[in-house]
């Protein structure tokens, strides 16, 4: 009995402690200065949450964030990405892209961010939600980072006000129209800290949140951490030149512009050299071709009208993600009313406000000109999604609205009502001239989303912002401010919505396989299939599939195929596999236009196609079948690497005039044989009968087909033959084709011997982004009639001395394989993505040993143990000799150079970085506290400022007592220059805060 009394007594001594604990918690949490920064986290991270709520993401719908680029290449490399690190890939190369690639480039443009690594804690079917997830939780970031700068910069802290300008960065227009593009979110988020950096650096000496920051955010992305680079140029002059000497030199440094602008040249070159693994990994993936993807035209021209660029401040503006598209200035209509507060207010300085302004036309400038935005994109014309620097103009807007924001009172309501007054007229004029920088429907803007919006938002903040400016008691003020984030929050709410639905409209909706279930589903049914042929044959060969959601599909699956889509392109492999008929263009190369020729020379062993599906069945044998899929063996496929005759070294890709004419003089000169190779075969123009309803220009060697206007028939090109052989029949024909978008499609069918009409049945599009290759007809057998149509929508070039039609001769295929397959073939024992052992077995002297590897510096080949020298072969894959005949062991090798010697640059940056600050808080910061107690007389200011404001407001001290503080610490040091802190003291003494003061 007293044992149970004893522990009944204990319980409540527990659950005392317990809430003791947790009161001490919350005490501590209540009493940090920081604490609200965790509204500007969720505020918007919520407001973008039931963006996606009502656009039907999943949960709450079948609908997904799948879009644009992240529908086609980014989701897939964080897959892959997820492979590498689970053991199902390599970080130095992959044979998941377009024949082979090195992967540091993807890593570095695509998955190089940190949040990336979220996905590691989903399970595989679950990367759609981990990418949500990465999505919300950098909107949230970028509302802390610029929340906490703001608290740092100014001189009042008023909570509800800096969450309300968090809000407006985290939900930008930027922000929300480039969100698919996830790795660029880094940047807004980091932007605010490296600024305070840039601030800090120059008027105190601090480096370390400067290094730190700026080398991250060139690591997450280099491509806008570079726009970053030019920003700290640009902001460093703004910032010395926007304020006072006393400001920016507080410690009395002498010679200060000088040394400032040395450290920060300084340690911005030692952020670089911290992130030179990462440029350098870049550069070497752009040395593949993209440096050279556009030709950029230096010309200087407006790029478009001024006043258009004016309509992209109002809220809901979207115009396009297209090449024309104008740059996202929207960044919230209450910043469009301070921005003018804070040119015409008296308390801001006069040097200031030109600083502020000559920074503003730098940027719009830049707009405008095409030379100066071409800078800012590294060089070259973006593909798509223009003015990814926008959001540097953003930011500077912001600051100067919540600057504005602290001097409302004294602008008084006239000045505000007449610049939103001024603001109501520009959104009435807007909707008359009807701007192109809007979205349009049916050629009328969208009123009721966005000119009722613009319209409604200006006067709902006019009427509040009136009010703040009458109302004298702080209490209410504080309120008020807190009806102004409401309004705020419901603004970027309805801005975002609008800005997300019409984007979808522009970029063609959520396409087909962009659900949530779809997306799953498709690499669901296709892992199992994949895995049992891993199981089937462990060996290192490829494989593709005849049907792709899209193209980049090999890197979620762990395909070692040669299909592939991305922005770090290797343009000699994009250009030999379209040479080989294979659609390959631009930055993409898909597995369309195969023949079975081309899948035995460039090594692809297996074919995954529908069960249902027999086009594989003619030449390749089935082997496996889960699900709807099947595989299909091909018995004539080479190793990745085999003999072939040194002829190859002086093989001209541009000689033939045709994709079959071209592979039939590579398999030829392959063998050595001087006679030539006739597995295709073509049928003689003059056995084909072209019928057209259409216009005809004929010039040169080619002929221009355009439609006829007012024809309500369809337009065609038509094509009969009658076949010479049963077998199966191909179609190509080289083109100029410019309308891609208008693509014709490509019909073929067999003649009634009776009626003479044919039943077409349409095969697909032709002359396409990803339909520019050869066409397989199917299979006819000897003397049946053929129709192949090509139904047109736009004007189309053919060249007229090519066979268009070809068939392949069965019986020459495979003599002419069984020959090369006899050839020397690398036999793999050993590997991983970078690293090829094994045996070959060479049956001359100085034998010429082809792979299918493309060619790059990076790749060590090694033969015996001893490394060989390696050449390019077709302009695209590497080839070398081995001197002796007989068996050796054959190794390959990727380990670029530039890989170990920028990491070494890496390593010597960072531990230089290192030695830097232990030598700042050891040698050099006691030196300064001797020769600079002015110095030190400020960080102790700082430090008791960051004291006073952890401490209950009781026992805050008084201006006065600090200000008497250093007055005394400055007086033992017998520092003469006190005026300077007194003024500075006083000045914060007189400022309208009603909070604590910043330490900036």
């Amino acid at each position: 009995m007293f044992t149970t009394n004893s522990k009944t007594e204990k319980k409540p001594c527990r659950l005392y402690k317990v809430k003791s604990v947790l009161s001490d918690i919350q005490e501590k949490i209540a009493g940090n200065q920081y604490s609200y920064l965790f509204f500007c986290f969720l505020i918007p991270a919520v407001i973008m949450y039931f963006v996606y709520i009502a656009m039907g993401i999943h949960p709450f719908g079948d609908s997904s964030v799948l879009t644009l680029d992240l529908n086609a290449q980014y989701v897939y490399f964080h897959e892959a990405f997820r492979n590498t690190l689970t053991g199902n890939g390599n970080m130095l190369y992959s044979f998941f892209r377009n024949l082979g690639g090195e992967f540091m480039g993807i890593y570095a443009y695509y998955v190089a961010s940190p949040f990336t690594y979220i996905v590691l804690l989903f399970p595989q079917h679950m990367m759609l939600d981990a990418i949500l997830t990465i999505m919300l939780l950098k909107v949230g970031l970028c509302g802390v980072t610029f929340g906490f700068y703001l608290h740092k910069h100014t001189k009042s802290v008023n909570k509800p006000i800096i969450a309300c300008f968090a809000v407006m960065y985290a939900l930008s227009s930027y922000a929300v129209a480039y969100q698919d593009n996830v790795m660029w979110m880094d940047a807004l988020i980091l932007l605010p800290l490296i600024t305070y950096g840039i601030e800090r650096l120059i008027t105190h000496g601090k480096y370390m949140l400067f290094v730190i920051t700026l080398s991250v955010a060139i690591m997450s992305h280099y491509y806008i951490g570079y726009m970053l680079c030019i920003f700290v140029f640009l902001y460093y002059f703004y910032f010395t030149f926007s304020h006072t000497r006393e400001e920016i030199n507080p410690t009395g440094e002498k010679l200060h512009f000088a040394k400032s602008f040395a450290r920060i040249a300084f340690f911005s070159l030692l952020a670089i050299a911290i992130s030179a693994f990462i440029i350098c990994c870049a550069y070497y993936s752009l040395s593949f071709g993209k440096d050279t993807f556009t030709n950029p035209n230096w010309s200087f021209k407006q790029k478009f009208p001024f006043f258009d660029m004016l309509t992209k401040f109002l809220p809901g503006s979207y115009d396009t993600v297209r090449p024309e598209g104008l740059p996202n200035l929207y960044c919230g209509t209450l910043t469009l009313i301070l921005v003018p507060i804070y040119f015409l207010s008296k308390k801001i300085s006069s040097r200031e406000k030109a600083a502020s302004a000559i920074f503003i036309i730098i940027f719009v400038m830049s707009f405008v000109c095409s030379p100066l935005d071409l800078i800012w994109h590294g060089f070259q014309n973006p593909n798509w999604l223009n003015y990814r620097y926008s959001f540097l103009l953003c930011f500077i807007l912001l600051i100067m609205g919540y600057k504005a924001i602290g001097n409302l009172r004294a602008a008084g309501n006239r000045l505000v009502f007449g610049i939103s007054a001024l603001l109501l007229l520009f959104v009435i004029y807007a909707e008359k001239l009807e701007f192109s920088s809007y979205l349009k429907a049916e050629g009328k803007l969208d009123t009721l989303k966005i000119i009722w919006l613009s319209a409604i938002a200006i006067i709902a903040f006019l009427s509040i912002l009136c009010l703040i400016i009458r109302q004298k008691k702080i209490t209410k003020r504080d309120g008020l401010a807190g009806i102004l984030a409401a309004l705020v929050c419901i603004e970027v709410f309805c801005s975002s919505l609008a800005i997300i639905e019409k984007h979808k409209i522009d970029v063609g909706g959520y396409v087909k396989g962009a659900g949530y279930s779809s997306y799953n589903a498709y690499l669901g049914e296709l892992r199992p299939i994949v895995s049992d042929l891993k199981e089937y044959d462990s060996g290192f060969y490829r494989m593709e599939k005849m049907n792709y959601r899209k193209v980049n599909d090999n890197m979620a699956l762990g395909l070692r195929g040669l299909s592939s889509s991305t922005s770090t392109l290797n343009k000699e492999v994009i250009d030999y596999l379209a040479a080989l008929g294979l659609a390959s263009r631009s930055h993409r190369s898909a597995y369309s236009g195969r023949t079975p020729v081309t899948d035995s020379l460039l090594g692809i062993r297996y074919v995954i196609d529908f069960q249902k599906n027999y086009r594989l069945n003619y030449f390749y044998d089935k082997v496996l079948t889960n699900g709807k899929y099947s595989a299909f063996y091909n018995p004539y496929s080479l190793s990745i690497a085999y003999g072939v005759d040194s002829s190859v070294s002086e093989f001209d890709m541009e000689k033939d005039k045709t994709v079959f004419e071209r592979l039939n003089s590579m398999v030829s000169t392959m063998l050595g044989d001087n006679a030539g190779s006739d597995i295709f075969v073509p049928i003689r123009k003059h056995k084909i009968d072209t019928n057209y309803n259409c216009e005809q220009v004929y010039s040169s060697s080619r002929v221009t087909y355009k439609p006829i206007e007012d024809s309500i028939n369809a337009q065609y090109v038509e094509y009969t033959f009658v076949a010479q052989e049963s077998a199966e029949y191909y179609f190509h024909s080289p083109s100029r084709y410019t309308y891609y978008e208008k693509e014709p499609k490509i019909s073929v069918g067999t003649v009634d011997p009776i009626t003479q009409e044919a039943e077409l049945t349409t095969l697909r599009g032709y002359l396409g982004s990803e339909t520019n290759s050869v066409v397989t007809l199917g299979y006819f057998d000897k003397g049946e009639k053929v129709t192949v149509r090509l139904t047109i929508t736009g004007d189309i070039t053919l060249y007229t001395s090519p066979n268009y039609i070809w068939y392949i001769d069965r019986e020459a295929y495979e003599t002419e394989f069984r020959k090369l397959k006899s050839n020397p073939q690398f036999e793999i024992t050993e590997y991983t993505e970078n690293n090829l052992k094994g045996n070959i077995v060479t049956n001359s002297d100085a034998q010429t040993i082809q792979t299918t590897i493309p060619y790059d510096k990076g790749w060590k080949i090694y033969v015996d143990g001893q490394e060989v020298e390696p050449y390019k072969t077709f302009d695209a894959l590497i080839a070398f000799d081995i001197s002796s005949a007989g068996e050796h062991t054959l190794e390959f090798k990727y380990s670029p150079d530039i890989y170990l010697k920028s990491g070494l640059i890496s390593i010597a940056g960072l531990l230089l970085f290192i030695v830097i600050c232990v030598l700042d808080l050891v040698v050099f910061r006691k030196r300064r506290k001797k020769e600079s107690p002015m110095y030190w007389a400020l960080e102790d200011f700082d430090r008791d400022e960051e004291e006073r404001r952890a401490l209950p407001a009781a026992r805050k001290k008084t201006f006065k007592e600090r200000i008497d503080t250093v007055k005394s610490k400055l007086k033992k040091r017998k520092v003469s220059s006190v005026e300077s802190v007194d003024g500075n003291c006083e000045e914060n003494m007189n400022s309208t805060s009603t909070d604590e003061q910043g330490d900036n």
